[in-house]
């Protein structure tokens, strides 16, 4: 395989994925539309008495039935690593408390170790995503057009990406307030996520792997 074929075969990460780019916390795509992301807090819907089950169920069929646009709702589940909050455990022991204080806490530290052995601990995240596509081409317009030079190409894609997002906005705010409005009805709350979160996000779906280690 000689040189050519190399570069050929050799490509970025980045090419084989949909994100085109991140901005003002809002996510561009390849093909050109764009997404806001909302995240949402979760309900344990069990434990809840019966009417307050029936209201949370007319309150989400409400949201429903509100809606004139799309959305699509993601339900990620990660993998914890408590290594910390076990160590933790650990030094609380060696604090001045009592015996019978002490005796509680080991017995409680041997039944998370063993709960980690038995199983994994999962923690799940609630995304609403609310896509945005622009129109289609304006017809008519013409296939034949002078060679640009590559700033001329450049400034020209960034005039189209400011356009792009400035409509996107007009487009994705109001249904983003309406949607959080409909979750405060159900006693959720909502967020936009931010472009350091989307980045964290992006990158331990791609990067599972990296998933609850410390730092990360």
């Amino acid at each position: 395989m000689n040189s050519r074929e190399r570069a050929r075969t050799t490509v970025s990460t980045q090419d084989h994925l949909e994100v085109k780019n991140i901005l003002d916390d809002l996510v561009i795509t390849k093909s050109g539309s764009v997404a806001l992301v909302l995240q949402t807090n979760a309900i344990n819907f069990d434990l809840l008495a019966e009417y307050e089950q029936d209201n949370k169920i007319y309150a989400f069929a409400g949201l429903l039935n509100s809606l004139n646009f799309y959305i699509q709702i993601l339900i990620r589940t990660k993998r914890i690593d408590i290594t910390n909050y076990i160590e933790y455990l650990k030094n609380q022991k060696r604090t001045e408390i009592t015996p019978g204080l002490q005796n509680m806490l080991t017995i409680y530290t041997q039944f998370v170790q063993n709960l980690i052995v038995q199983n994994d601990v999962l923690d799940k995240n609630f995304f609403i995503v609310i896509p945005y596509n622009p129109a289609a081409p304006i017809p008519g317009a013409s296939l034949f057009t002078a060679k640009k030079t590559k700033d001329e190409q450049e400034a020209q894609a960034a005039m189209k990406q400011d356009q792009l997002l400035e409509k996107a906005k007009i487009f994705l705010y109001p249904k983003r307030d309406h949607l959080i409005k409909q979750l405060s009805r159900m006693g959720l709350t909502g967020h936009q996520l931010t472009n350091q979160e989307l980045i964290n996000e992006f990158y331990t779906t791609y990067n599972p792997e990296e998933e609850g280690k410390d730092g990360r």
